[in-house]
């Protein structure tokens, strides 16, 4: 019987959706203009001041911050240095001192719309996110029409899943300009994140790109709620357009490999990818997608060397851990792979596609007990990932619990549409490869009439696969339509794999019909199609005894043994042959070397009829015990 198809692992994508555009306020350093008579300390106050605004534009920012706190000994109850030390403070990542210095500002001069913005942002920059809100919300109340502050307020919102709130002030925004193509963007990327809202989305960019046809930005994000309905070709005409507009763009280039690869053109993914690196070396999104392109296109030293890229980029990219994993599992490294994936579990506990690839490769070696907890754990994260359900399905069949591998590739069933494995060949191949594997564990349950059925579910999802026709064939046998199992086993022979197991199946078949010549013809076929398979020369060996041709027989056992020298079940039917001849002495050195390769067939000896001339004899009855 044909085996399983080989457990398939899904891989990480790893490309963020195109960075909002936000209108930020240019910020001024205030540079005060002395007045004529003005005293000695105000003029101490303005060249410290300006002093400072010197050393921002050098990028020399604690000398401005020492030159700040001077001005602010000399006018304590100034606003505008205050908000420049602010600034200073915030750029440098020091946010509760820049919070504290935004309100000292607010506190000398309530109405300054601008340090309540400044005050926002960095709240937001905090991930103080309710503070950011209220700080943009106190700017709009002095300043309603204050276009960036409804910018980050909206952004704001969206970051903490308010979209509703966040659409309605990008809507604000729209009615104050409405020409405001950022805003039209920036609802787009938030509808985006609701499922039911996305084709408003694709709206919504739509309407920044008619205001400003070369927006590229626009087009990248129109690209990837594209993909996020799955309409990849659609996808790959924006990335182009983003692409012709600004071909200097590595992001355009990037999202077209991913989709690309989502279509299985893996070859244009790679060379998509390419050209992102090209434009972009250090962009490790666009390195990771060119591993998992060449994964798919088998070529997993070059995928390992490219996560290797991946991971020198960015050490904490759990995702290029992973994708490291499984071209390692790839490999045949599935130790190595494990200490990959418990890497990337260290960054990111709750991965359950990582967890599902440590599992796979735990299964490779053997250890199924920890691969099934490994899987459950996944479900636990994510029960309607079908990958895994068709993983532990697999690891419960190889530990014989049938009936539990059964439920779980009924899961992937459910997970996946007819229609989603009509129109996404990643997701035929998995259900595809559930339902076969399905089938043959009903099979193992002798559940023939039901795994029929299931291998004609996968052969309507994709009909050239050579397993799915032997093992449907298989599961007829059984049940004696013969006729249709050699239909199926016809099917196979026309289909990539091994074909010469086709032949011999229908052999087996054709014995089973008494259609003794159409069975020699057929082992003859596989033989010729592959010399050395063993299998198909003891059926023949057989056919030919029960034929009465023993002398053929014994000589196509001895090219069989040949081939395989411990193959014991041909030791035995050799033995047998030559009773029948009665050459007693061949027989019994042939039967003895079949017993000291399984001494079952001491007892299938005794009471074989082919050795009844035996029956009395002392050599022979002291053979098999008795």
């Amino acid at each position: 019987m044909g085996g399983l198809l080989a457990i398939f692992r899904l891989k990480r994508k790893e490309v963020a959706m195109m960075k909002r555009v936000v209108i930020i306020q240019s910020i001024v350093f205030i540079t005060l203009v002395g007045l004529k008579g003005i005293v000695i300390a105000a003029e101490d106050y303005e060249a410290a001041v300006n002093e400072g605004n010197v050393c921002v534009r050098k990028q020399m920012y604690q000398e401005a911050l020492d030159a700040y706190e001077r001005a602010i000994q000399l006018k304590p109850e100034a606003p505008e240095v205050w908000y420049n030390k602010a600034v200073v403070l915030d750029y440098l990542g020091k946010y509760t001192e820049a919070v504290n210095s935004f309100e000292k500002a607010t506190q000398s001069k309530p109405d300054y719309y601008e340090a309540w913005y400044m005050k926002g942002r960095t709240l937001d920059h905090a991930a103080r996110y309710e503070e950011a809100i209220k700080a943009f919300d106190k700017a709009l109340e002095i300043k309603s029409d204050y276009i960036a502050a409804l910018y980050n307020k909206g952004n704001v919102l969206d970051h903490i899943g308010n979209v509703d709130a966040a659409v309605e002030t990008y809507d604000h925004i729209i009615k104050l300009k409405p020409d405001a193509y950022e805003a039209w963007n920036n609802k787009g990327l938030a509808l985006a994140k609701i499922p039911d809202r996305r084709n408003e989305a694709l709206e919504a960019y739509d309407k920044a790109i008619a205001i400003n046809p070369k927006y590229y930005e626009a087009w990248i994000n129109k690209g990837n709620c594209f993909v996020r309905i799955r309409k990849y070709q659609e996808a790959i005409d924006a990335y182009d357009k983003a692409i012709e507009i600004k071909p200097t763009e590595h992001a355009s280039w990037a999202d077209k490999g991913f989709t690309l690869a989502d279509l299985g053109r893996h070859t244009d993914a790679v060379n998509a990818f390419n050209k992102a690196i090209e434009l972009k070396p250090d962009s490790y999104a666009a390195w990771n997608g060119k591993g998992l392109a060449l994964d798919a296109l088998g070529r997993y030293e070059d995928a390992l060397a490219a996560y290797e890229k991946t991971i020198e980029i960015q050490p904490d990219s759990y995702g290029a851990w992973t994708n490291k994993g499984l071209a390692l599992a790839r490999l045949g490294k599935h130790a190595e792979a494990v200490a990959a994936y418990e890497r990337a579990l260290q960054i990111q506990p709750d991965s359950y596609e990582t967890i599902t690839n440590k599992g796979g490769s735990l299964f490779q070696l053997g250890r199924y007990e920890e691969a099934i907890k490994a899987f459950d754990g996944a479900i636990k994260l994510r029960p309607d990932y079908p990958q895994v359900w068709n993983n532990k399905g697999y690891a419960l069949l190889r530990l014989g619990k049938f009936m539990e591998a059964v439920k779980s590739f009924d899961k992937v069933a459910q997970i996946i549409t007819d229609e989603e494995a009509a129109n996404i060949p990643r997701q035929a191949k998995i259900k595809y490869e559930a339902l076969s594997n399905k089938g043959l564990a009903l099979v193992q349950l002798q559940n023939y009439e039901e795994a029929v059925k299931v291998f004609d579910r996968a052969i309507s999802i994709k009909s050239d696969v050579f397993s799915l026709w032997i093992n449907k064939g298989l599961a007829l046998v059984p049940l004696k339509k013969y006729t249709e199992a050699l239909d199926a086993f016809s099917k196979a022979t026309t289909l990539s794999g091994n074909v010469y197991e086709a032949w011999n199946y229908k052999g087996c078949v054709f014995e089973e019909m008494g259609k003794q010549q159409e069975a020699l013809d057929a082992y003859d076929k596989a033989i010729q199609m592959k010399p050395d398979f063993f299998v198909t020369l003891n059926n023949k060996g057989l056919l030919l005894d029960a034929m009465g041709s023993h002398t053929e027989a014994i000589e196509t056992y001895d090219t069989a043994l040949k081939i395989k020298p411990d193959f014991e079940a041909v030791w035995f039917n050799k033995a047998c042959a030559q009773a029948l001849l009665s050459r007693k002495e061949d027989a019994l050195n042939s039967l003895k070397k079949a017993i000291e390769l399984n001494p079952g067939y001491k007892s299938v000896a005794k009471n074989n009829p082919d050795f009844s001339k035996f029956a009395g004899d002392a050599e022979f009855l002291k053979m098999v015990g008795e």
